[in-house]
């Protein structure tokens, strides 16, 4: 397995690799973590160094993004989506995908990554957002998943506020997808 900076050429196998894990007899054709993939390329949000994917051989097994985000005047990253096929889980290709974009993010000088999720992330170091007063919207259960990294220790206690994803997060009416 190789983890490599996402290239547009890889579009198609992200695609498919997190159709593969999201796709449910319900999901929206639209506004879907696949599609989601491909909308991110034209956001302004979008810092393709930052973008991964795990190979085996040529194929995408796994994919994670990295995006502009602010949290109140703090600008920092949103994580996400992270998926990884089926047939690859729990191989320890997702640990090393978020891994890798910790290791990117402080190498390009973020101060934190931000994402909603579950308990998963707490080996990585993330903690839930409430402590420091940091909201993602007025839904709670929105809330209660939002959880946050900081790269940079010495900011924990300046930054509180509502997390404001880059524009590919949101519906043309401003809505959190």
């Amino acid at each position: 397995m190789e983890i490599k900076t996402f290239e547009l050429s890889y579009l198609h196998g992200t695609k498919d690799a997190l159709k593969s894990v999201f796709y449910r007899e319900d999901s929206n054709a639209i506004f879907n973590e696949w599609e989601f993939a491909e909308t991110l390329l034209k956001s302004d949000g979008y810092l393709p160094e930052l973008c991964v994917i795990a190979l085996d051989e040529e194929k995408v097994v796994g994919y994670n993004a990295l995006t502009k985000a602010k949290i109140g005047n703090s600008p920092g990253l949103a994580l996400g989506p992270l998926g990884v096929r089926k047939e690859y889980q729990n191989t320890g290709i997702g640990s090393a995908l978020v891994k890798e974009s910790i290791k990117r993010a402080e190498k390009a000088g973020f101060c934190w990554i931000a994402l909603l999720g579950g308990t998963y992330y707490a080996r990585f170091g993330f903690e839930s957002g409430k402590h420091y007063g940091i909201t993602v919207s007025e839904n709670e259960f929105d809330n209660e998943h939002l959880q946050i990294l900081f790269l940079d220790k010495s900011i924990k206690d300046r930054v509180s506020g509502r997390l404001v994803y880059c524009d590919a997060f949101y519906d043309t009416d401003g809505n959190l997808l």
